[in-house]
């Protein structure tokens, strides 16, 4: 098969190395295209792949660096590509999983969490719209395959497939809603803390409001000020601080036992 057969529109598709998974059942021939896992490098890495069908439904994998298509040996071959491809994406979710599971335990204690948390977020969501749009995909040709739907052990194969984009799929979805979960717990407590690091503010400034009170009425450059003119005075004033201090402080404590 030759691109010139090929329609312009679809052939502007396969060269797309970004188009999300697709197929199309023409009159003369058949576009699928995949975009699915390449890699399991750190930062998710994904490709799409085109292939194009004949009359025949021989199978010919488009390459998008040489422009050329190339004619598969049979759908074995197509199916330890897609295999291929899968088990890179089953894997890479395997190790979000783990991540995410120790985000959960050390949510407590990561300065980083929430850094990490929108990553993970970020990158299953990601997979998780690939994954929604290559079943679909993968769906389809099965069942406008005539070749896998008359060969038992291909459509097994090939329904092992969908079986296990599905699965990957489903796990996406809980671990999301896992970490909605996660940071539903990491803002409670964080609100906890601000709450608690106000109530101190809040409790220290009614025990030193007082006595900030005292110390600008004594402080006033007036004349006839209580104790202005004993020698005792600032004894007394102090006594008086000390003495409002101490009070604050057991009503205080008082009313935090009864509370808990």
């Amino acid at each position: 098969m030759q691109e010139s057969s090929l329609n312009k529109l679809h052939l502007e598709d396969i060269k797309n190395p970004n188009h999300p998974s697709v197929f199309f059942n023409h009159v003369e021939y058949k576009i699928l295209i995949y975009r699915l896992f390449e890699n399991l490098d750190d930062i998710l890495d994904v490709k799409s792949h085109s292939f194009v069908l004949d009359e025949d439904e021989n199978i010919y994998s488009y390459n998008k660096e040489n422009g050329q298509l190339s004619k598969m040996d049979d759908y074995n071959a197509f199916y330890d590509l897609l295999d291929s491809m899968v088990d890179k994406g089953m894997k890479k979710v395997e190790m979000n999983v783990e991540q995410i599971e120790e985000l959960e335990e050390n949510i407590y204690d990561d300065s980083d969490a929430i850094q990490t948390w929108f990553a993970l977020k970020k990158e299953m969501v990601r997979i998780e719209r690939i994954l929604s749009q290559a079943i679909k995909t993968h769906s389809e040709f099965i069942k406008n395959s005539t070749i896998i739907q008359n060969d038992s052990k291909l459509l097994t194969g090939f329904e092992d497939i969908e079986e296990h984009l599905n699965r990957i799929f489903r796990s996406c979805s809980v671990n999301i809603s896992k970490l909605d979960s996660i940071y539903s717990l990491y803002t409670t407590l964080a609100s906890e803390k601000m709450n608690k690091t106000m109530f101190s503010l809040t409790v220290i400034s009614a025990i030193f409001l007082p006595i900030n009170l005292i110390v600008g009425f004594f402080g006033m450059n007036t004349e006839g000020l209580y104790f202005s003119g004993n020698p005792n005075g600032t004894i007394f004033v102090t006594t008086i601080m000390a003495t409002i201090l101490v009070s604050l402080s057991v009503i205080f404590f008082l009313k935090r036992k009864s509370f808990y």
